[in-house]
């Protein structure tokens, strides 16, 4: 949703998409954002009451009905992820909006995002339990690699794609790096 409607800040329709699209990111990212305070507000009361972020986030029923589908899925000491995954989400939003003109740029952009966000994930481990953080930082590593492919395949560093491609599709068995050492 972010995406688009940044998007289409870009292609200018028409005043009235413009309008619609402004409207419809204040209205999710504000509503996004007072719910992630609202989570870290009501962790930080349970901390001071029970010494404990969990005792409140996770065993009252309204606060768990209203706003657990923030932070469920993480520890109950990682509840502030949401703000690193939320400002994640739009940052990288607005590089693939607002970078469509430069794609070197955007390239370079999503490869950093990507890097600093995989590292975070890596590092701090946020999910529930061991499968979940193996699954999400593997979500992370793929797409890292995916970024790294955007910046190579771009045509930044002025490579010839055109013939390692052509070299790889040719001969099937060739491999990446023999198609590396041709070049």
């Amino acid at each position: 949703m972010s995406i688009l409607c940044l998007w289409e800040l870009t292609v200018r329709d028409s005043k009235a998409c413009i309008v619609l699209a402004l409207f419809f990111f204040f209205t999710v990212v504000g509503v996004l954002a007072w719910a992630a305070v609202k989570v870290i507000k009501i962790a930080q009361q349970s901390v001071t009451q029970h010494k404990n972020p969990a005792y409140i986030l996770y065993s009252d029923p309204n606060s768990l009905n209203r706003w657990g589908f923030l932070y469920i899925q993480y520890r109950a000491t990682a509840y502030y992820f949401v703000v690193p995954a939320l400002v994640y989400v739009l940052v990288k939003s607005m590089f693939i909006a607002f970078g469509q003109l430069k794609g070197t740029v955007q390239a370079i952009a999503l490869l950093i995002l990507e890097l600093g966000y995989l590292v975070a994930v890596a590092k701090l481990k946020p999910w529930m339990d061991r499968k979940t953080n193996i699954f999400n930082i593997s979500i992370a590593s793929i797409n890292m690699l995916n970024s790294i492919f955007l910046v190579v395949f771009s045509g930044i560093f002025h490579e010839p794609v055109s013939f390692l491609l052509y070299s790889m599709l040719s001969d099937p068995k060739l491999t990446l790096c023999r198609a590396w050492s041709k070049v």
